[in-house]
């Protein structure tokens, strides 16, 4: 009955995909089932001959040295994650869990284990850290333009102007950040950036308004502060430029000016004649100071007698 159960036991080791192991009273293998020699790339007859400790990672050998010899010398069960170079030559991380064997006697015999290969899901940690270092930084910088567009849209003393314009100018960032969302944070085109603004004032199919260019790529900084001053440039088209008027005309188009740079130009055409502000608001520092600063390209913004013009060169 004892050899059936053995031959039984030995037989599960063997087939299962569980890397089981089991060493002697000095830490020397003394058997690897048939998953963990694969991992290692071990040759059952020459068992004898494999020394575990020389597939560790050089920078792991301290970290597993110290709980696996306190383990060892008192006898007691440990848990530990180390890196071991694969039969292919890569490293793996390895989660091994170990208890102590001991004999009829009561002697010690050595630790029987499981290694787990844990490689991807620590991997996949990391990344999430990651993803949340990167979303925690960049809730901060979004809350840190909303409180900007809060307090300059606050010095009108109107409480519905007040809203209006601070929901006006919260839906052009929302829409920059949809299409950033929807890139996996990646990059947008410009012709994206451009319909996405013009969509929030339901423009982007005006027979006033033409607009395209090359398949230009703006990275997500540039994309939200960019996106913003195109907002800025369509609410006001659209309460005082050409927008307002049947006959206005408003042209977007970008081109490449190099192999590294582009630029992309605002133009409106009204018949009557405009006047240029007679101060210098919220408005100016979104689609001039802003985007310098945070683009590092040059804004050019001219109040023509017949119509505005804005200009990026990046």
């Amino acid at each position: 009955m004892a050899m059936i159960e053995d031959e039984f036991a030995i037989a599960v080791a063997e087939t299962t995909p569980a890397m089981l192991w089991m060493g002697d009273a000095l830490g020397r293998c003394v058997f690897l089932n048939s998953a963990l020699r694969r991992f290692w790339g071990v040759d059952p007859q020459h068992l004898d001959q494999f020394d575990w400790t020389s597939t560790l990672h050089p920078d792991d050998i301290e970290l597993l040295s110290k709980p696996f010899g306190e383990a060892m010398a008192a006898h007691t069960p440990f848990t530990i994650e180390a890196r071991y170079k694969r039969a292919d030559g890569v490293f793996r991380i390895m989660r091994t869990e170990a208890n102590p064997r001991f004999g009829h006697d009561g002697a010690f015999l050595g630790m029987t284990g499981l290694n787990i290969d844990v490689t991807e899901q620590r991997h996949a940690e990391q990344q999430s850290r990651y993803l949340m270092g990167e979303l925690n930084h960049r809730t901060k910088n979004l809350l840190a333009v909303v409180m900007a567009i809060a307090r300059a849209t606050a010095k009108s003393t109107d409480p519905q102007r007040f809203l209006d314009t601070f929901s006006s100018r919260l839906s052009g960032l929302a829409s920059s950040n949809d299409l950033l969302v929807a890139r996996d944070w990646s990059s947008v085109s410009l012709s994206d950036l451009v319909t996405s603004q013009l969509q929030t004032i339901s423009m982007e199919k005006d027979e006033r308004v033409a607009f395209g260019g090359p398949n230009i790529s703006v990275c997500p900084q540039h994309a939200q502060t960019v996106g913003m001053a195109l907002h800025e440039l369509a609410t006001n088209s659209l309460k005082y430029g050409a927008l307002s008027e049947p006959h206005g005309r408003l042209r977007v188009v970008w081109h490449t000016t190099g192999r590294e740079h582009w630029r992309l130009e605002w133009r409106e055409t009204v018949k009557r004649t405009l006047s240029a502000p007679e101060r210098r608001g919220f408005g100016h520092v979104v689609m001039v100071d802003m985007v310098e600063h945070a683009v590092g390209g040059k804004v050019h913004l001219q109040f023509e007698p017949h119509g505005v013009i804005w200009s990026l060169d990046v």
